[in-house]
């Protein structure tokens, strides 16, 4: 199982697969996401959790993609399982956000969240990444700080639990 580096989500992803499903598969840890999937393709190693900006590779069927990570099927690969038909329970999403400097004054930081919720709500950019296999879902300030708070104490037991040292 190819993986970008030890601590990286596509990791995280991996360990919390193999932790939920009771399987064991041999680590292959690269420098990053490239060399990891460089090697997918021709197999010289079996997996690796990649994201949807690799979907292009399985469109042009250099890779063939097994499952989802999401808790529910995605648009962009509807005949595409998620692992949780499989795995119950199991989801690992990455989440893409926008941040400023902790000293931003709070007009600022809701005319940018404003502004950004508007652009994702356009009807191209929405199918645009959702060719890509990500959804767009804009939120609040305190919406964000509260899912990040979840996703620490969520991860943050795995990560215990596999041994990853943090300092």
């Amino acid at each position: 199982m190819a993986s970008p580096g030890t601590g990286s989500a596509p990791y995280l992803a991996e360990m919390l697969f193999l932790q939920m499903a009771d399987l064991k598969m041999t680590y292959v840890p690269y420098r990053g996401a490239a060399p990891a999937f460089s090697d997918l393709i021709p197999g010289r190693v079996d997996c690796y959790f990649g994201s949807g900006t690799l979907l292009s590779y399985a469109r042009s069927g250099q890779v063939r993609v097994l499952a989802s990570t999401g808790p529910t099927r995605n648009a962009a690969t509807p005949d595409v399982p998620v692992i949780a038909e499989y795995v119950p329970g199991y989801e690992a999403v990455s989440t893409q956000s926008l941040f400023a400097p902790a000293k931003t004054p709070r007009e600022i930081v809701g005319k940018i969240s404003a502004d950004t919720n508007t652009v994702l709500a356009e009807p191209a950019i929405r199918t645009k990444l959702a060719e890509m296999g990500y959804v767009a879902a804009g939120s609040s300030p305190e919406e964000l700080g509260t899912l990040l708070r979840s996703e620490i104490a969520r991860w943050s037991a795995l990560i215990k639990s596999v041994g990853i040292r943090l300092d």
